[in-house]
């Protein structure tokens, strides 16, 4: 697992918002560019704002590329080398048209997570990409951290940049695994990561395609180290899923075995179209006219 931190400063004034991208599937006919645009304009145009922070998590399934089942159906098909040469030259054209995509936020993404829809470039006609997969390239790409299909991010959060005292507010990230076909399915296996990382303060996954947003409410107990004295501080725990721009069922299609959506041709649930966020304050109070932080707020929104 790969663990990464940040530093950022927060104004009591601004709100930090996450707004993960996952399970874009950006070049297969199901993706949805209208929805995939209106969004990026959003996120950079809230970015903007004075009273927000933005970061956008990249979370995995970036192309419709090869699922795992598929690569190993693909390294034992026996294709000569013209056409894999062809499939990757057209994979790498299509990542290219992401990134370019991308190019409006790219200063807001953080981390990249890969998905299970991936695929690592393996030809010499494909030059210095051989060896890497499309989450990692896209990583290097935009200069920031690949965390592989799992990752921490431990953001060390700063009220101005004239204290060097912080919070730590940490952000555990997932693609997803397994099927979860309804929403409460979905929602109790993005919960249970709680089990398994009790003390993250916002859990992420993409990979099934849904909409969720919720938080819990606990209370911890931190030191004051101006009085010595133990005091109850409030946690909150932030789950956050994805949602997807693959549509599953299209207008005009025809679904029959062999072409059209699998999602249709399985009678599954429609895809959550567009993103989640969680949004974080901070929580304070007054104390003989200073401000004291104690700790976050966090909501999630649909």
């Amino acid at each position: 697992m790969i663990i990464t931190s940040t530093k950022l400063c927060l104004r009591p004034d601004q709100k930090l918002i996450f707004a993960p991208l996952g399970d874009i599937h950006y070049n297969v006919r199901g993706h949805d560019r209208v929805k995939f645009t209106e969004i990026i304009e959003w996120i950079a145009k809230t970015s903007e704002r004075a009273d927000r922070v933005v970061r956008v998590p990249l979370m995995g399934d970036e192309l419709d590329t090869m699922s795992r089942g598929e690569r190993k159906g693909y390294h034992g098909a026996g294709l000569h080398s013209g056409t894999r040469s062809w499939i990757e030259e057209k994979m790498a054209s299509d990542m290219e048209a992401l990134i370019q995509a991308l190019d409006p936020i790219r200063h807001l993404i953080p981390t990249v997570i890969a998905g299970n829809h991936n695929f690592t470039f393996q030809e010499s006609s494909s030059g210095s990409l051989v060896g890497k997969n499309v989450s990692r390239i896209i990583a290097e790409r935009l200069g920031v951290p690949y965390l592989g299909v799992c990752g921490v991010n431990i953001l060390e959060i700063r009220p101005s940049e004239q204290t060097n005292a912080y919070h730590v507010f940490k952000v555990f990230m997932h693609h997803g695994f397994g099927a979860a076909t309804t929403k409460g399915t979905s929602v109790n296996q993005l919960v249970k990561l709680k089990e398994k990382f009790p003390m993250c303060n916002l859990y992420i996954m993409g990979h099934n395609h849904v909409k969720i947003g919720t938080t819990t409410e606990g209370i911890d107990f931190r030191k004051n180290y101006r009085t010595s004295a133990w005091e109850m501080c409030g946690v909150v725990q932030g789950f956050v899923r994805s949602a997807s721009f693959l549509k599953g069922y299209i207008p005009g299609e025809v679904v029959d075995g062999d072409t059209g959506s699998y999602v249709e041709e399985s009678c599954m649930n429609p895809a959550g179209l567009g993103i989640v966020t969680a949004n974080l304050r901070w929580r304070t109070k007054h104390v003989h006219g200073k401000i004291r932080y104690n700790g976050f707020s966090l909501h999630t929104q649909e």
